[in-house]
């Protein structure tokens, strides 16, 4: 190794009466070191959060939707077989989205109905956490969104009745209808926003609001991260008067304050790496002011401002390497237990997660490192500077 390096980080190692100096500066590590962990560890919590909720939306909601200026779509069967044929796509039907009332147990409520083939909804069944996806295919009956009926009281085999109040073309005008409806299942997608509102019936129990047809074609994608790619593409094959949206266009502003509050905490966070440094730079002062005689013996040999610097500074960096490899590694290993041992418990009924979910993510990870490298590296210019100044004939003129 290069001279500088080797008394760099030989400065590391403390004699007897330099024990306070080498207190400090393991002081600064153990900062450093807390400062990556609880870094790591709030980020990938807030990956994790950011994780769930994504699959948790795509779970229910569209990969693409594809809709028409013109409102119903004609002849869905026929767009349906255009965009089945396109590479990527794993799952393609229509459906009828509109909002009416819901009446059940003498209550009331607004909601959003969704009406779907009974085939095309395979995907559905690991959220129906009672009754089953089968029941669309009985006649008359519906599923519904595990707040809806925990609000309205309802339970499997219960009358409800759905108030549309558009449903149908008289000489009068529009006129309302009311559709009557069992609840053939309890829909929990884990979203509060949509088991609120959620029902979701079969397209025939429609046959009987003219107003209503196909309002939308939902496609499902192998590569969800392709959306914009494979809706670009439909767009231009199907042509006006049809348009596309992704689910990131869908849920823009959920995703946005998700990777707004990441970056705010990121750099809260960061803050506590930044106050450690500063212990870094009282540990290089101290030893600057310690080592004066050496420094002076070797400038004394010819040793350079350049290689004095060099000497304080691979010892302030190697302090922040070792806080940095130590915080990354007990930070990934607290990650790991909280995600396999469920030390963490939340309450379901707000989170809808039992258990609080870790990812940690390596670009994360060499991201914090990196930073915590170089605010120590940045924070070594001063002491170093100051070490470079050292006069050798005021150093030794007492010794």
């Amino acid at each position: 190794m290069r001279i500088e390096t080797t008394i760099g980080l030989r400065y590391l190692k403390s004699k007897r009466k330099e024990a306070f100096i080498a207190f400090t500066t393991w002081i600064a590590v153990s900062g450093i070191a807390i400062g990556v962990m609880a870094l790591i560890v709030v980020i990938s919590v807030m990956t994790g959060f950011q994780e769930e909720i994504k699959t948790r939306i795509l779970g229910i909601n569209p990969h693409i939707l594809i809709s028409s200026v013109e409102g119903n779509i004609k002849k869905p069967e026929q767009i349906v077989d255009m965009i089945k044929s396109e590479e990527g796509i794993t799952h393609v039907f229509p459906f009828t989205q509109f909002q009416a009332i819901i009446q059940g147990k003498g209550k009331q409520s607004g909601v959003i109905v969704k009406a779907v083939n009974l085939e095309d909804v395979d995907f559905m069944k690991s959220f129906v956490k009672s009754g089953n996806v089968e029941a669309l295919g009985e006649n008359g009956k519906a599923l519904v969104g595990s707040e809806l009926s925990r609000r309205l009281g309802l339970f499997l085999g219960d009358d409800l009745y759905l108030m549309v109040p558009y449903a149908d073309v008289s000489p009068s005008g529009v006129i309302p209808d009311v559709v009557p409806l069992k609840v053939g299942g309890i829909v929990e997608t884990g979203i509060y926003d949509v088991d609120d509102v959620l029902v979701i019936m079969s397209l025939k129990d429609l046959k009987r609001l003219s107003l209503y047809g196909v309002t939308g074609i939902e496609v499902r994608l192998k590569d969800t991260y392709k959306a914009n790619e494979v809706r670009d593409r439909l767009v231009k094959k199907l042509g006006v008067p049809f348009f596309g949206r992704t689910w990131v266009e869908m849920n823009r502003n959920l995703f946005s304050a998700l990777k707004l509050e990441k970056i705010a905490m990121f750099i809260i966070l960061a803050l506590i790496i930044l106050v450690a440094s500063f212990n870094i730079i009282s540990s290089l002062v101290m030893t600057v002011i310690e080592k004066k005689k050496d420094i002076a013996i070797l400038k004394s040999f010819g040793a350079k401002k350049r290689s004095i610097m060099k000497i304080f500074i691979v010892e302030g960096l190697a302090i922040g390497i070792i806080g940095a490899l130590f915080g990354s590694f007990f930070g990934y290993t607290l990650c790991e237990i909280i995600r396999r041992y469920r030390i963490v418990s939340l309450p379901q009924d707000i989170y809808y997660i039992t258990n609080l979910p870790v990812k940690v993510s390596l670009p994360d990870v060499i991201l914090v490192s990196s930073i915590t490298i170089l605010i120590c590296l940045l924070s070594t210019i001063y002491p170093s500077y100051k070490a470079s100044r050292v006069d050798p004939a005021e150093a030794l003129r007492y010794e």
